[in-house]
This record gives C-alpha cells, structure tokens and sequence, in this order.
C-alpha cells in the first residue's frame, strides 16, 4: 500500500481554561475515567462516534453496518474485507461459511442515519469443484481486488493441511457480478491475498504444521506465491536460502524453534507492497521478510524487536478487575505483528505493524508457559517476578522460551506488544521511528473502564490483561483531507485507533471509536463450562479483522470510509471519516527530540498553556519542577482566573512571574505556604507532593475518584507521607504515575518537567 503525504497545517489552539472547563462539564475525558467514564454514543439507528469526536483532528461516525446473521463465539465469520473502486462494491470473507459476500456500497448516504447493508453470498467452493476437481477446497481465507477494479482473488487453502492451495482469480462485472477466470496453484495454505499491481498477484502461504511436531508429521514450508495474471501461473519462493543463516537470523533477535531450519519454521502472515519490495510479516518469528519482486527472492529478515516492560507500563494482573499498570525489569513483550503496512513519506519507506502476538498450538504441542500467582505458589520463568515483588495473583501467560532460539534466557516474555510500532525502511534493515507503548491499554481503560482488556468471547473485565491484551490485529493506512492515518484494529477488547503519521517521526494519536455494545449478550450464544456462563457474544460489532480504506474521491459518501470486517459478531461496520479541528504545529522546542518518550506530552502541554517554555526555545524537560512551576500549572488550568486580595508571602515579590499563580493557589487551598510568611517558591517539587495535589485539583471540580489501590505493593510505599497517600493512591490507579521499576515508587525524588508533563497528558487524556 502506498500513500503520498501531503503537509497541511491550520493552527487552532485549544486554551487550558477551555479544557478544564469541558473536563469539569464531562464534554472530554474526565480525569478520573473509573469516575466519569465515556461512552460510545449510539442511537437506535445503532449510531456510533469516536471518542475524540469534537477535538480531533479526524471525527469517525458509524454510518452503516450489515450483518451475515451468524456470529460464532470463536470467531471466523466476516473476516477479510475488499472494496471495488471501479464499481463500488465491496467484498467480505465469510470464514465460517465459505461464502463470499457482494455488498453495494451505494446505499450509504452522508447523513446521520445509519444504514443497515445487504449482501449477496456467492459460492465460491461449488464454483472452484466445477475448475478444478483435482482441488479438494477446504478454506477461504482472504481477498483482494486489483487497483483498477478489474480482477478479484481469493486465497484458498486446501482441505490437507500440507497441499498446495490456490488462488482463484475472477472478473469483475459492474454490477458486481464475479467471474472466474482460473485457479492458480500456490504454496500451502495461503493466509493472505494482495495485488502489487493489475497483472501481479501475491499470496502469503503460511505453511503450519498443524498436525503438531511428531516424527510422522509435516511442517510445510511457508513461503510468498507471486501469480503472473496474464498467464496463470505462480512462483512460490520460499526461505531455504536461509536456512544456512540460522544462527545470524537468531542473533539478530529473529526467534526460531530450536531444532528447525528457517525454511519451515518461518510462517508468512500479511503481504504489504511498496514499489518492488513486498514486506511479509512473520509473525511467530517476530520478524520482517523482505521480498524483492524483480528477481523474486527474499533480500533480507529483520527483527521487529520488543516492548520492554521495564520502560513501558503493562498491566498482567487479571484478578483485580480493573486498570493497573506496572513495569518489570525482567519483562518484554516480543511484539509478532499481524497485519502491517507500508506508505512512504518524502520519498522514505514506512513500515506499520499490529504487535497482535501468536502462540502455537498444533496437536499436543503448546508453546505458553502458563504461571499462576495466586497464593504466592509460581513466579515468572526467570524467578524475577513473584507474587510478592509485583502484587500479582492471577494467571499469566509467558512465552515458552525453552523451547526457542533468538532470546535472553535472562529475560521473561509476553506474546505480543499490545501496541502498533511504525518503522523507517533503511538500507541497514528497520529503524524504530514510533510504538504506540501503553496507549491502547490507557486509552481503551480510560473510556471503557468496566469492559478494560475485556475479551471478544465476553465481557468480563481484565480477562486478557494476564495474556495478550486488546490485542492489535491488523493495520491500514489511508489519507483524508492531506493527513495520513494509521487505523489499528484491536481484536479482543474491539474498536479501531487512529494515530496521525502524516509526519512519522511526529506521530500522534487522535482518536478511537467502538461499535461493540458491550451491554447486551445475543442470545444462542451463551457457552458454560461446569454449570456457570463461560463465552458469550455481545451485540455491535465484535472482534474487528481486516479492513478497507476507502478514500473521499471513491466514496459514495463523498467521504473517506473505514470498512471493517468483525469476525466474532459476524459483521461489517463503515465508518465515516471527516476532517475534524485540525491541530497547529507542534511548539519546536530544541530540547525535546521527537523520538523522546515525553515529546507528545510536552508538545500537548504547551501547545495548550498549561506548561511553558523556559526560554531560548528550550523546555528543559530535565529539569527539577519547582512549587513556583506548580503554583503556574494549577493557575493555567484554571484560566488564569482573578484572585481575591491577600498579604503576599515574603519570598514571592509581588512582580515575580509566578506571584498571581501564588496568590491564586493559596486563596484556593491547592496549595500552601511553609508559614504565612514562607512560600518556599524554589524548592523542589516531589512526586508525592504532584500527586497530591493534582488530586486536590481534580476534587475540586467535583470530581470523586475511585481509590482502593493499596500502596504496600510497592517496596517504599510505606515511604508516602499520610499526608499525599491519597493523591499517590489515585495517581497510580487511574494510571497518571507508574513505578519506576523494581518495586520502587520513589515519592520523596523530585519530579522532573518531562515528568509533569506526562501526568498532565494522561490526566487530561489529551489529543495533541
């Protein structure tokens, strides 16, 4: 996929004074989520908004949605989507079925009803018997449609595991009718369809070894199928080249199991295209093939590398039922993405990657290491994590490590980042540019508090916080109004996540939008296990799959459109995308590198007022935060408000620049002196001391946040003054300030601007 950027920017500044206000009147994300959470808004009419809608720079609205009238709790119905530029018709894959849906996009209408879709199913293994009866079809899996809208393939993999498949290729009539033209012998089982251009099609042949990995049993070789279209014929090409390179792809972080050759072991996934080069992911090897369309071979694997949990907050303890992050020194997420794609940007290959994870599981084989906190009894892998170092008391699910080459044994391992990495193509391999970190599980916690890391098989809260999370499943990328987007699906807790990249090294989340009605369960599909309700499928759209971006010049609507097929609920949803308040410029502070950790919060907080520069076009996000800087902060998120006449403190000259925020804070109780006399503007402002009274503020605004944390989970928690207890306590539930590792909460160090600025960004859920 490729898309060319171009910049736009029209500066609009939303004042701090404006924002406390809406936080205070519940128009944006209340402080305390757990207290104030927002909802999707839906009508009868089954209308759904983003989040963000009103304060973003894209707005995304539910518009129309059709429903194949099945669901399955395990997933597989409507799974891979296409849409028909050419005719306005879109195609979506029934896995469950084997039916191939034909769906009019030219219903939808740009207005505020939603419109409820209707297909036609055509029969694609009655079709493909009749072609070719030396195929035994067994599965569809996916489905493209070439840029001119002249051809359609369908990926299907044989009824033995270990056959070749096929790629049957159709005609596309205008009213959209299909065609078939041939099938075309592939590799084995392939999982995903996609066309380099009109004459060139490329299959991603997985290969698994789904009988398991017993001595009378076969793992097929994965492999990437290039179809010529003209002459229906395909070159499988394969990995043996690699298979004398086993221990440098392992050195290189690329994760292979022990006892196999690269050729079998490596399982191609999704396919994205960018010129001659086709990017396969291969997901169980947490890696990144690179394909070479000109001489049809494989020029390079590269790792896609780890979240490391030591850094990057993540919350593994499914027992407690809500939101609670931590970091562990010991623990990565080995990310294994799913669906990626690829655009480029002044002439620079990007990569995006959903960092979904996968673990193996054929015949008795099982590569999840399964440890159970509870009661003290287990601890991770390595030994470093136990129940009384990390308060944990559920089950979580680690990496099998033993049983595989590429990794630290020092090391414990998650499957999967729960984020989405963009990656710049260089001559050298992939350079990290951006990962979205901890953003899908604060965000997602944030608005959906009683559904957080909920399943797609339920809706019970923190039910995948011990495994994979929201679990990011596929990725597309498309351009609305002269922006670029990245749109991220998150398969178990649902929605899609929208991120602006159109300047990758400044890449920003904007919004997020669920059509899942988390409040209802359909009926038939309830599932028990020893009497007590176990799976069950609630209404709206769930388990999002694959998606079709469809720009405003192809759209009925006039309007960019996100199709999204859902695979649990059995559904497609079509989001209207819509320019929204377009955001100025990021504030250019020479000090604050876009790659650093707090350069969406700094940039959040100052284009907003409620943090400043410090002069010379620095921020000196390094630098120890004063009581004089917090007096300030409180004061701009106030508005800067009138305060009533007092006497002023001896140490706050009454032309100083942080006297009105003095004066103001003090008459307002947010803060106070050491004595009447005795501000103590320049002394430095603890952790502890930030916490607390951010939590005043919030009180203040009426707000009562939940706070039941308990703080002896921590090493130095009895450290807290009883005085900021509170404020630390609500701080570290609703995930405003984490630990730093270890154990450790540290609330007597001193808290530094860069640190400020990242509890005022996740306070105020900011979207910069």
């Amino acid at each position: 996929m490729q898309a060319k950027n171009s910049r736009r920017h029209i500066p609009c500044r939303c004042t701090a004074a404006a924002l406390a206000g809406a936080i205070l009147l519940g128009a944006a994300p209340a402080v305390s989520a757990a207290q104030s959470p927002i909802t999707p808004r839906s009508t009868d009419a089954c209308l759904y908004s983003g989040f963000e809608n009103g304060r973003a720079s894209l707005e995304l609205k539910k518009i129309a949605g059709y429903s194949a009238g099945t669901f399955h709790v395990d997933g597989g119905v409507m799974e891979i989507i296409s849409y028909n530029t050419a005719t306005g018709y879109a195609y979506a894959v029934n896995g469950q079925s084997g039916l191939l849906t034909v769906l009019p996009m030219s219903a939808l209408q740009a207005d505020a009803s939603a419109v409820h879709l209707s297909g036609t199913d055509i029969d694609l293994k009655a079709l493909t018997a009749q072609a070719d009866p030396s195929f035994t079809y067994g599965d569809m899996t996916s489905v493209a449609i070439s840029p001119d809208g002249r051809m359609l393939a369908a990926a299907l993999q044989s009824a033995s595991y270990a056959d070749a498949g096929r790629i049957a290729l159709f005609q596309c009539g205008s009213d959209g009718s299909l065609t078939l033209q041939g099938l075309v012998p592939v590799g084995v089982q392939p999982d995903m369809v996609t066309f380099a251009d009109n004459t060139t099609v490329l299959s991603a042949d997985e290969g698994e070894p789904r009988m398991g990995y017993t001595a009378d049993t076969t793992d097929p070789k994965g492999s990437v199928s290039v179809v010529d279209v003209p002459s229906m014929t395909a070159t499988v090409v394969d990995f043996t080249a690699f298979d004398s390179q086993r221990d440098a792809l392992t050195a290189k972080g690329v994760i292979l199991k022990k006892g196999t050759a690269p050729s079998v072991d490596l399982e191609p996934e999704y396919l994205a295209v960018c010129g001659n080069q086709v990017y396969v992911s291969l997901q169980e090897a947490n890696a990144i093939a690179v394909l070479d369309l000109s001489t049809k071979r494989f020029t390079a694997i590269h790792s896609v590398g780890f979240e490391d949990y030591s850094i990057t907050p993540v919350d593994i303890d499914k027992k407690d039922g809500r939101y609670h992050p931590q970091t562990f020194d010991s623990l990565m997420g080995i990310r294994m993405p799913d669906g990626i794609a690829a655009f480029q940007s002044e002439g620079k290959t990007y990569l995006l990657t959903a960092n979904e994870g996968d673990s193996r599981e054929w015949g008795s084989y099982l590569n999840e290491d399964e440890r159970n906190f509870k009661d003290g009894k287990d601890t991770s892998p390595t030994g470093a994590i136990t129940a009384d170092n990390s308060g944990l008391s559920g089950k979580v699910v680690f990496f099998l490590t033993g049983d595989y080459d590429g990794l630290d044994s020092q090391k414990d391992y998650l499957y999967g980042g729960r984020s989405f990495t963009l990656f710049q193509v260089t001559h050298n391999g992939l350079e990290e540019v951006f990962t979205s970190a901890d953003d899908f599980e604060r965000l997602t916690a944030q608005y959906l508090p009683d559904s957080f890391n909920t399943s797609n098989d339920n809706n019970t809260a923190d039910d995948r916080s011990g495994k994979k999370g929201p679990e990011a499943e596929s990725v597309a990328v498309g351009s609305v109004d002269g922006k670029t987007y990245a749109f991220i699906a998150l398969e178990r807790t649902g929605g899609v996540m929208v991120y602006d990249i159109t300047v990758p090294a400044q890449t920003k989340y904007v919004n997020y939008i669920n059509s899942r009605d988390f409040t209802s369960i359909i009926p038939g599909s309830e599932e028990y296990k020893e009497g007590d309700l176990d799976k069950w499928v609630t209404g709206g759209d769930v388990a999002p799959e694959g998606f079709a971006f469809v720009s405003a010049q192809h759209s009925p609507t006039g309007q960019a459109l996100l199709l999204t097929a859902c695979e649990v609920s059995g559904t497609v949803a079509v989001y209207q995308l819509t320019p929204g308040a377009v955001q100025a410029d990021s504030p250019a502070f020479s000090d604050v590198e876009a790659s650093a950790w707090y350069h969406q919060a700094v940039t959040y907080v100052a284009q907003n007022g409620v943090m400043t520069g410090t002069g010379n076009n620095a921020f000196t996000p390094n630098l120890v935060m004063s009581r004089a800087m917090a007096a300030q902060v409180l004061y701009n998120l106030a508005g800067r408000p009138e305060a009533p006449a007092q006497a002023s403190y001896c140490d706050v000259p009454a032309d100083s620049w942080f006297a009105p925020a003095v004066q103001w804070v003090t008459s307002t109780g947010l803060m106070k002196g050491y004595s009447p006399q005795q501000f103590a503007p320049n002394d430095p402002l603890t952790r502890e001391q930030l916490a607390a009274i951010l939590h005043r503020h919030t009180l203040s605004r009426g707000l009562h946040p939940r706070i039941s944390l308990d703080l002896s989970a921590f090493d130095d928690g009895s450290q807290v003054s009883a005085w900021a207890a509170d404020g630390m306590t609500w701080a570290l539930e609703h995930g405003l300030f984490y630990g730093l590792g270890g154990g450790i909460l540290a609330p007597r160090r001193p808290a530094t601007r860069a640190e400020t600025a990242a509890v005022l960004y996740r306070m105020l859920a900011a979207v910069t």
